[in-house]
C-alpha cells in the first residue's frame, strides 16, 4: 500500500508496531465542533506519543492512520453534525509511526439552546470477536475507495456490513459496543473501594484544597457507578425482550395472513355446499368478521410493538452510555489525582480538569436524563402492549368457538363437510400456535415489564445522587445546570 499520499499528511513512515495501552485504560478528547482538539486525558498523550501542546489546537485527524478510510469519517461526520452519537472502530498513528485501535464513542455536547457546543470522544480498547474482522474489513474498503471515491466507498462499507449480518450502521454500532463493554466488564478485575485512596501525606500542601475537591467528586461519583453497574447487568434483559418482539412480531403479521385467508377460504367454500350452505356461511360470515377485527388489532400491535422496539434499543444504548461516560470520570478522576497529587498545578490547568470533568459530567447527566424517559415510556408501551395481547388472545378464542361450531355443523351435514373440514383442521392448528405464542409473548412482557419496573427505580436513585452533584458542585462545576 502506498502511503505517500493524501492519506498520510504527516509523511511519517508507518510501523507495523502497536502503542500500547491496557483494556482497563480508558482515555478521551474533546473538540470544538470542527473537529479541533480543546483538551484530553494523559492516556491520549502517552499513547499518541506526542507532548500535550502537540495536540492541543490541531484538528483531530492530526493522529489518523493513512490504513483508515476516509469513509468511515464521512460517517462519522454525517452523524455527529446530525447530533447523534457515534460508535466505530478507529486505527490511530501515534507520532513514532506506531499504531493503536480503539472503539470510538462520540458524542455532540449540545448548549442550552440545542446547538453542537463541542464533541467529546471517548476511546477503550477494542477485544471482541467482532473487531477481528475489522482490519481486514478496512483493507477492502480503503482498497475500494481508492479506486472509486470515497462516497462510492461508504455504500460499499454498508453492503459489507450487511453481508455480515447487519441491517444498517447503526445496528452494527450497538452490538459493537455492546459487545466490546460486556468484554470489557468481564475482564476487570472489580476493585472493592470505597472512594479516593490518596495519602495526604504524599500531597503538596498547595494542592491540598484541589486534591481533596477531586477526591470528594471521584468519591461520589465512585457510589454513583455501582447503581450504574447493577442497571447494566440488565442490559441483556432489553436486548433480549427486542430481539423476543422481532419473532413475535413477524409471527402476528402473519397470524393475520393466515387468519384472512382462511375467511376467503371458508366464503369459497360455503358456496359449494347445498342446503348445509347457510350455516357454513354463517359461520364464514364470522370468520371474515373475526379476521378483520383481528387484523386491525394485529396492525395496531405491530406499530406499536415498532415504537416500543426503538424505545428499548434507546434504553440499551443509554445504559450503556452512561457506565461508560461515569467510569471515564471516575478513571480520569483517579488519574488526575494520582499524577498531580506532588506536582505544582497551574491555575490553567486547574481549569481545565475542571472543564473536562463538568464536560464529562454534563454528558452522563444528558444520558441519565434520556435513560429516565426511556426507561418511562417502555413502561407505558409494554403495559399498553400486554393489554393489546389480552384483546389479541379474545379474538383468538373467538375463533376457536367458530372452529368449534364449524365441526359440529359438519358432523350434522349429509356431506361430508366438503373444504371446510380442511379449513377446521388448518384452523385448528392455527389457534393452537396463536395460543401458544400470545403466552411467551404474555410471559416475556410481563417479566420485562417487571425488570423494567427495577431498573427504573435504580435508575431514579442514580438521578437523585447526580441533582445532589449539581447542588453541591454547582459552583466548581461549569456548565452543570446547578
Amino acid at each position: 500500500m502506498v502511503y505517500g499520499n493524501s492519506y498520510n499528511k504527516r509523511g511519517i513512515e508507518p510501523k507495523n508496531i502497536e502503542s500500547p495501552f491496557e483494556l482497563d485504560e480508558l482515555f478521551f478528547s474533546i473538540t470544538d465542533p470542527k473537529g479541533v482538539i480543546l483538551s484530553s486525558n494523559d492516556v491520549f498523550v502517552r499513547v499518541s506519543k506526542m507532548e500535550e501542546k502537540e495536540l492541543i489546537g490541531k484538528p483531530h485527524n492530526v493522529i489518523r492512520h493513512p490504513d483508515m478510510p476516509r469513509a468511515v469519517f464521512k460517517a462519522l461526520w454525517q452523524t455527529i453534525r446530525s447530533k447523534k452519537p457515534f460508535i466505530g472502530y478507529v486505527k490511530n498513528m501515534a507520532k513514532d509511526g506506531t499504531y493503536y485501535w480503539v472503539l470510538a464513542a462520540v458524542y455532540p455536547l449540545l448548549d442550552d439552546e440545542g446547538n453542537i457546543e463541542k464533541f467529546v470522544s471517548i476511546r477503550l480498547k477494542p477485544s471482541s470477536k467482532y473487531f477481528k474482522k475489522i482490519p481486514e474489513l478496512y483493507k477492502e474498503i480503503l482498497d475500494y475507495e481508492h479506486k472509486e471515491g470515497m462516497d462510492k466507498a461508504l455504500e460499499y462499507m454498508l453492503q459489507k456490513l450487511q453481508e455480515l449480518g447487519f441491517e444498517n450502521y447503526e445496528v452494527f454500532a450497538k452490538t459493537v459496543f455492546y459487545e466490546e463493554i460486556q468484554i470489557r466488564e468481564e475482564s476487570l478485575t472489580n476493585e472493592d473501594l470505597v472512594g479516593c485512596q490518596v495519602d495526604i501525606r504524599n500531597v503538596l500542601e498547595e494542592n491540598l484544597e484541589f486534591i481533596e475537591v477531586l477526591c470528594g467528586l471521584e468519591s461520589i461519583f465512585y457510589r454513583i457507578n455501582r447503581y450504574f453497574n447493577e442497571i447494566f447487568n440488565k442490559v441483556t434483559i432489553f436486548l433480549n425482550l427486542n430481539e423476543e418482539l422481532n419473532k413475535k412480531s413477524k409471527f402476528i403479521f402473519e397470524l393475520a395472513e393466515d387468519i384472512r385467508l382462511l375467511s376467503l377460504n371458508a366464503s369459497i367454500e360455503s358456496y359449494k355446499v347445498k342446503k348445509e350452505g347457510l350455516s357454513f356461511s354463517t359461520l364464514s360470515h364470522e370468520m371474515r368478521k373475526n379476521a378483520e377485527l383481528s387484523e386491525r388489532k394485529i396492525i395496531q400491535m405491530s406499530e406499536l410493538i415498532d415504537d416500543t422496539k426503538k424505545d428499548i434499543e434507546d434504553t440499551g444504548f443509554n445504559i450503556l452510555t452512561a457506565k461508560l461516560l461515569i467510569e471515564m470520570i471516575v478513571f480520569f478522576l483517579k488519574e488526575m489525582i494520582n499524577n498531580l497529587a506532588r506536582t505544582k498545578i497551574a491555575q490553567e490547568r486547574r481549569e481545565q480538569i475542571i472543564q473536562n470533568i463538568s464536560d464529562l459530567f454534563r454528558l452522563l447527566d444528558a444520558y441519565s436524563q434520556g435513560l429516565s424517559h426511556n426507561i418511562y415510556e417502555t413502561k407505558s408501551k409494554l403495559r399498553t402492549i400486554f393489554y393489546n395481547i389480552k384483546e389479541l388472545n379474545v379474538l383468538i378464542n373467538r375463533l376457536d368457538f367458530i372452529h368449534i361450531n364449524g365441526l359440529i355443523e359438519s358432523a350434522h351435514t349429509e356431506s361430508d363437510g366438503g373444504g371446510f373440514n380442511i379449513i377446521f383442521s388448518q384452523m385448528l392448528k392455527l389457534i393452537e400456535a396463536a395460543k401458544s405464542e400470545i403466552v411467551n409473548l404474555e410471559n416475556s412482557i410481563s417479566d420485562a415489564t417487571e425488570d423494567n419496573l427495577s431498573v427504573n427505580n435504580i435508575t431514579d436513585i442514580a438521578r437523585e445522587k447526580i441533582e445532589k452533584i449539581k447542588k453541591r458542585y454547582g459552583d466548581v462545576l461549569v456548565g452543570s445546570g446547578a
